[in-house]
């Protein structure tokens, strides 16, 4: 199974070397879910703040939920202003 996993703003730093900018495709011959590939990467799970899966809004109890081979899941941290 294929999944491209997109990390914004500050969380980019996550991605190894070897990342198409924002963006990594992981391959894996096991299901994975969006809390998996948070975790492998090492982003802290208090700054994922946003998860999307092809452009839908993931809540929460939502993330052990299997992504499926073709997804896109994109990850937002909190954003702060002043």
């Amino acid at each position: 199974m294929k999944v491209t996993l997109k990390l914004f703003s500050g969380l980019m730093e996550y991605l190894p070397d070897g990342a198409d900018g924002n963006a990594l495709e992981v391959h894996a011959r096991e299901p994975l879910t969006p809390r998996m590939l948070i975790e492998k990467y090492r982003v802290p799970p208090g700054e994922a703040r946003v998860v999307m899966v092809n452009g839908e809004f993931l809540p929460p109890e939502q993330h052990e939920a299997p992504l499926r081979d073709g997804d896109v899941m994109s990850v937002w941290p909190s954003i702060q202003g002043g």
